[in-house]
């Protein structure tokens, strides 16, 4: 099952508001067709594009005794949170977990914000989890009839759809914009497309 963005998600409605089959849409983005209808249905219905909803639980609340002993123990050890939750356990019997230590901490202004928790990993190397994250595309000689032709493909890395084709007389640079634009029309602009250093993909400047 594929992870899904909000982007995806209008990506999704376009392609049914365009009359693209529903079975090509799940398969493409790697979900159900139920998945799908889930998110055309309330588009009929309000013309608003659906939201998801924020992942992972809510947080427990903080009742007013374990806070006041959060800062008291804060205060007299003046240590962190998982240091805290050890010093708390052993000197009061009670556990707390330090994730919510560190909240009652960060309400007082007594620590900063981890920054390395909060923020996401953008890329990893070779790893393509989500659709339209990465494209890959090649020129290839066949024979026709007797007469040399060239194709040229583009394929989503996650999803291994070919996302759009053409058969040309020669692979020039032309033809290849010409294929790619069909492709961002139906299907969206990949954040990256990885081709080789040919002169159909590169100028000759950026290859020296």
């Amino acid at each position: 099952m594929s992870n899904l963005s909000n982007g995806d998600i209008q990506r999704i409605i376009q392609q049914c508001v365009n009359d693209k089959p529903v079975v090509e849409i799940a398969r493409y983005f790697q979900i159900t067709r139920q998945r799908v209808y889930q998110f055309i249905n309330p588009f009929r219905e309000s013309g608003e594009y659906p939201v998801l909803r924020q992942s992972g639980r809510k947080p427990h609340a903080i009742d007013d005794r374990a806070e006041e002993l959060i800062l008291a123990t804060y205060q007299s050890n003046n240590i962190g949170p998982i240091h805290l939750e050890k010093k708390i356990e052993e000197t009061h019997g009670i556990h707390i977990p330090h994730n919510r230590i560190y909240r009652v901490l960060l309400n007082h202004g007594l620590v900063e914000i981890n920054m390395k928790k909060r923020q996401q990993r953008k890329y990893v190397r070779y790893e393509h989890t989500h659709s339209m994250s990465m494209g890959q595309g090649d020129w290839k000689e066949f024979e026709l009839k007797g007469s040399k032709k060239w194709l040229i493909a583009f394929m989503d890395d996650s999803s291994r759809l070919i996302t759009c084709y053409g058969v040309f007389d020669s692979p020039t640079t032309e033809n290849t914009l010409t294929v790619l634009n069909q492709g961002f029309q139906m299907y969206g602009t990949p954040r990256e497309i990885l081709t080789d250093n040919s002169t159909q993909f590169v100028s000759a400047r950026n290859r020296e």
